[in-house]
């Protein structure tokens, strides 16, 4: 479903924590705009479809990322309760807008967090090893359930190859923020939920989720290793 549909069901003030890494525009990391190849482009945009070419030509990696930030924001910050968390996964180029669109609808700054994946993205510049998550409150801060965490995540990436989804993010590194800014049995929303691993973070954790994903592809994908969870953990109860 799209999240601009999904998220009217949702009532206002009932979700305890939002954590999503939404669609924006990236870069083409040194690509050569009169000639894209796939081989000639650094980082995700190498790992793409050789098929969606025309895609990698427009700064995107899958169909559906035309969607901007002040389209759901405003939906998001209705359904969260107040003082609670919200963080956001980003890359450096959007990561002003995103903050400033955000602030529009009353989020409020918390920080910062850098995730060090452990592998670099090639490209001509400095080679890039962080992506960032723009951690944000509804009213009143509250703190971290694990104080002492860093704003440094050094979490593995997932392994080229083995991606279900161009922008997979490991289920390790959902499951530290979903783990110091909400309690068992509390409700998680990812609106684009993409392969599942808010999802599946939230089942390691006993927490509650809501997702949604336009993408049937994607979300028959998620639905899958949701089931097979669900199987394992009925096994080894």
């Amino acid at each position: 479903m799209d999240c601009l549909e999904g998220l009217k069901q949702i009532p206002d003030n009932s979700i305890d924590l939002v954590v999503t890494d939404p669609p924006y525009k990236i870069e083409q990391g040194g690509c050569s705009n009169k000639a894209v190849t796939i081989n000639a482009c650094g980082g995700i945009l190498n790992k793409h479809d050789g098929d969606n070419i025309e895609l990698v030509k427009k700064g995107k990696i899958f169909e559906h990322n035309e969607i901007g930030f002040r389209e759901w924001l405003p939906e998001i910050y209705r359904v969260l309760k107040a003082q609670s968390h919200c963080y956001i996964m980003i890359n450096a180029r959007n990561l002003a807008e995103l903050q400033m669109e955000a602030e529009k609808v009353g989020f409020r700054f918390h920080n910062i967090i850098a995730w060090d994946k452990g592998n670099a993205t090639p490209n001509k510049w400095y080679m890039q090893r962080l992506e960032f998550i723009l951690f944000m409150f509804k009213g009143e801060a509250k703190k971290i359930n694990n104080m002492g965490t860093t704003t440094l995540l050094q979490v593995p990436n997932i392994k080229r190859g083995t991606k279900r989804h161009p922008t997979e993010k490991p289920v390790a590194l959902m499951k530290i923020l979903i783990e110091n800014s909400s309690k068992e049995n509390e409700t998680v929303l990812d609106p684009f939920m993409g392969a599942g691993s808010t999802a599946l973070a939230c089942k390691e954790l006993n927490r509650n989720f809501i997702g949604f994903e336009i993408d049937k592809q994607y979300c028959d994908i998620a639905t899958k290793r949701i089931e097979n969870h669900s199987q394992q953990l009925s096994i080894g109860g």
